[in-house]
């Protein structure tokens, strides 16, 4: 049985307390070899970027030589390393502990965490630096000046080996900073900004031969137009196909995981299916040849499946639940949330999106639609399905994702039709009817709902935004996969409720919607056939004839009158 290393992100525990560790070093000599030596390495929240900085540090740093055979002799980059190992001093930042409630706060932070890291560094590498005031070096009132002397001072000093940069999370208050004060942002990375004159300050370095490699990981390229203005000599690899692996899990690796926490054999398959809907579906590139399932997520599901033999309670980690929470100050990002309901309403109907991939973002410019899409997919909650010259089409990476922005949608809804909504009194309606079969508590929730909706046309009202509402709502739950148009032998079943093992509701649940407007002169009661028609064709499919407990519900809404009746000839 492995020990799951879940939360863990120093790579020397992670060997010498023999924890399993999913190799990567072979991208460090990919990384020499194939990339500038300046590079910006960028991926959603929680993807291994912290353990992979660690794995830098211990491999590069001079500090490590001596325990470098106990670390890496069995790893790729042990077996095979390079030329430059053990040989740079090591300079760690970290931007992720930083206050973001007011200015003074976040240039405090990021002046602290500045002063951190060189104080370490030089505690570290304290034997090169004889008779040297480092209180001095430590205590200047400036990033960039903290920098500057601690570069003249490795100057001065004539050190004989050269500094590698190691930034993580580069990013992280900026992506904070950039939804509710746009202004102190901008003056944050202008040309006198305090984040362009810190990335000034290393660029300068770097043209003396101080500094001679650097690495940057964050999640998005939020800052990169106006930091790299003042260090234009980087690379960003984060779409290259060629570092797509670099972080991440693919399906045989996690399939490795299970088998080593003690998934039977025979139970493989169908706890790999379940992963593969709740965690897989990460594309970084579409010339990509495999889908990368994020390695906290599966990483949470072993620890708990270890010791339990069963499914954790709650399909996403609440970790990653508090970090992809932050998905409406994306839609935020310049105050253009009713700008974006475009955006909200084309993913929350149809599950994709069109957009051109944006780079790098300019925010000199306003902030554009293909912009927006563009930063959701580089937080994670959306991911490439295909490309051509026309542009990129996005989707939701997998379920507990998509379950995410759901919430927000629900949010957003109650925000329009001015009513509040209750998400545990949604849940327990869901889950009464997944007990008792009964759909009404739900319906008459959805029926408020409806009738508070008070700007329908701007919001386009048709039968897709009444599946986006329901679908929406119904995400409100742990128990159900969620299928929009699940297709059949005859055709696609509008809403289908299918069960989740090992939570194992009483009912799965097909619903057909029909929409019509309220001066609509159709019958409903033709209406009402047409769909049980219909619903009749698809459960009789092979997809249906062997589930248990399986009901169907004819939806009929016209204007912002529901009605619905339980069609029981199949069941």
């Amino acid at each position: 049985m492995i020990k799951i290393p879940y939360g863990i992100s120093h790579f020397p525990t992670m060997i010498e307390d023999n924890y399993f560790y999913q190799d990567r070093t072979m991208f460090i000599r990919k990384l020499e070899e194939e990339a500038s030596p300046f590079v910006f390495y960028l991926r959603p929240r929680r993807f291994g970027k912290s353990l992979f900085v660690s794995t830098l540090h211990h491999y590069y740093g001079l500090e490590h030589k001596d325990k470098s055979g106990q670390l890496f002799g069995a790893l790729a980059i042990g077996q095979n390393p390079t030329p430059l190992a053990n040989s740079y001093l090591v300079l760690s930042f970290e931007f992720s502990r930083i206050m973001t409630n007011t200015t003074q706060n976040t240039y405090d932070g990021f002046l602290s965490n500045v002063q951190q890291g060189v104080n370490l560094f030089l505690k570290e590498y304290e034997a090169f630096f004889p008779n040297l005031d480092a209180k001095k070096i430590v205590e200047q009132n400036a990033p960039n000046k903290v920098l500057s002397h601690l570069f003249e001072a490795h100057r001065l000093h004539e050190v004989p080996y050269p500094i590698y940069i190691l930034i993580d999370e580069y990013d992280h208050f900026a992506n904070e900073l950039i939804s509710f004060n746009f202004d102190y942002f901008k003056e944050a990375v202008s040309q006198n900004g305090f984040v362009r004159k810190f990335y000034e300050t290393i660029k300068t370095a770097t043209g003396m031969g101080i500094v001679q490699k650097l690495f940057v990981t964050g999640v998005s390229p939020i800052t990169l137009d106006s930091m790299t203005s003042g260090f234009n000599i980087s690379s960003n690899v984060s779409l290259d196909v060629l570092f797509h692996q670099m972080l991440g899990f693919e399906e045989n690796e996690v399939a490795n995981i299970l088998e080593n926490i003690g998934v039977e054999k025979t139970d493989l398959p169908t706890v790999l299916t379940d992963l593969r809907a709740w965690y897989d579906g990460y594309l970084f590139n579409v010339k990509a040849d495999k889908h990368l399932y994020n390695p906290d997520m599966v990483l949470y599901f072993a620890q708990f499946y270890k010791f339990h033999k069963s499914y954790p309670t709650n399909l996403l980690d609440p970790n990653i639940a508090s970090d992809y929470g932050k998905i409406r100050n994306i839609f935020r990002i310049q105050k253009r949330e009713t700008d974006n309901i475009d955006v909200l309403r084309t993913l929350s109907e149809t599950g994709r999106v069109s957009a051109q991939l944006t780079d790098m973002f300019n925010f000199e410019k306003v902030f554009s639609q293909d912009d927006l899409v563009s930063l959701l997919f580089y937080m994670g909650f959306l991911t490439i399905e295909k490309a051509d010259f026309a542009g990129t089409v996005f989707k939701f990476p997998n379920f507990v994702i998509e379950r995410l922005y759901s919430e927000y949608f629900v949010s957003f809804l109650q925000s329009q039709a001015h009513l509040p909504i209750d998400n545990s009194k949604m849940n327990a309606s869901i889950r009464s009817m997944a007990r008792t079969g009964n759909p009404q508590p739900f319906f008459d929730q959805i029926s408020e709902i409806l009738k508070n909706l008070s700007n329908r046309d701007a919001f386009h009202f048709n039968e897709i935004s009444l599946k986006a509402i329901l679908v929406s709502c119904l995400h409100q739950q742990q128990f159900y996969y969620v299928h929009s148009e699940y297709e059949t032998s005859k055709g696609y079943v509008d809403v289908f409720l299918e069960a989740i093992r090992g939570y194992d509701p009483d009912y799965q649940i097909a619903i057909e919607l029909k929409y019509i407007k309220k001066n609509d002169s159709t019958p409903v009661l033709q209406l009402l056939e047409k769909a049980k028609n219909q619903l009749t064709d698809y459960i009789v499919s092979k997809k249906f004839v062997t589930r248990k407990g399986l009901k169907g519900f004819v939806v009929i809404v016209k204007g912002d009158e529901l009605i619905w009746h339980e069609h029981t000839e199949f069941i």
